[in-house]
């Protein structure tokens, strides 16, 4: 949402600009991404006759909040992510991911998240990174006087801008939004309590029967081991494990919880 608003506000002074001929979108195409020409020159907001590096900072920093929105939905979908593979042990024996691994453990994944859902936010993040770079750029424009000598009063350092680019930025933004949103409303399957980081409940899921010593390194499952005073005790374990049952009561860590 912050780079639409972003974009759609720095493209209607890019549409608007009185050295621009056509402003259709067939002649905004023909100007190109990332060409310098005369008419996409800042020539007012970038001071022209200094050095390259206030140029380069303007024309670099959006990257800066690009780089901030795609650690924001990582940890969206790492959050999200960490839900749904939490409750698949209910569901699926399968070893524990770890860093390290041991045993049947399964390592953790390169790009933290699973392929199909790092693969494609890794691509839409350097798709959005060289849009925004065709965007707003460096432009240099160099003039050498009869004897081929820089004429530095009228040599300029400033930003050019694209407004193709600046239109597809706002295209693949929307796309990324949109897509953001529609993960957002999957639901998570039922079958297990939900713990998210908490520490605590994430403790006692993990209260294994006593025999169960190498459960960590074996392949696990969530649910009932044992039951005592009609009160069950779910956890991760590599024994046989029951289904919790609707309007029985369980227990985890010294506390009891009725399943609805």
């Amino acid at each position: 949402m912050v780079t639409l608003i972003v974009t759609a506000g720095l493209l209607k002074p890019a549409i608007s600009n009185e050295r621009l001929a056509d402003t259709s979108f067939k002649g905004l195409w023909e100007l190109g991404f990332g060409t310098v020409t005369f008419q996409s020159l800042i020539l007012s907001s970038v001071p022209t006759n200094g050095g390259l590096v206030l140029p380069i900072f303007v024309a670099n920093s959006p990257q800066i909040l690009l780089s901030f929105l795609y650690l924001a939905y990582n940890d969206l979908f790492t959050s999200m992510l960490l839900g749904r593979e939490w409750i698949s042990y209910a569901k699926q024996r399968k070893p524990l991911r770890v860093t390290l691994p041991k045993g049947k453990q399964r390592s953790t994944y390169s790009l933290q998240l699973p392929y199909s859902y790092g693969i494609p936010l890794v691509i839409f993040s350097g798709i959005l990174h060289w849009l925004v770079s065709q965007s707003i750029f460096l432009a240099r424009i160099t003039v050498f006087d009869s004897l081929n000598r820089e004429d530095k009063r009228y040599s300029v350092s400033t930003c050019g801008y694209s407004s193709i680019a600046i239109i597809s930025v706002i295209f693949v933004s929307t796309i990324a939004l949109l897509a953001g949103n529609a993960i957002g409303f999957r639901k998570y399957p039922a079958g297990m309590p939900l713990a998210g980081s908490n520490s605590a409940a994430i403790s006692a899921a993990c209260h294994a029967p006593a025999e169960d010593k190498d459960a960590s390194v074996l392949p696990l499952m969530w649910g009932v081991v044992s039951t005592k005073d009609n009160i069950g005790h779910c956890c991760f374990t590599s024994m046989e494990v029951t289904t919790p049952v609707v309007g029985e009561m369980y227990a985890g860590l010294g506390a009891s919880r009725q399943v609805d």
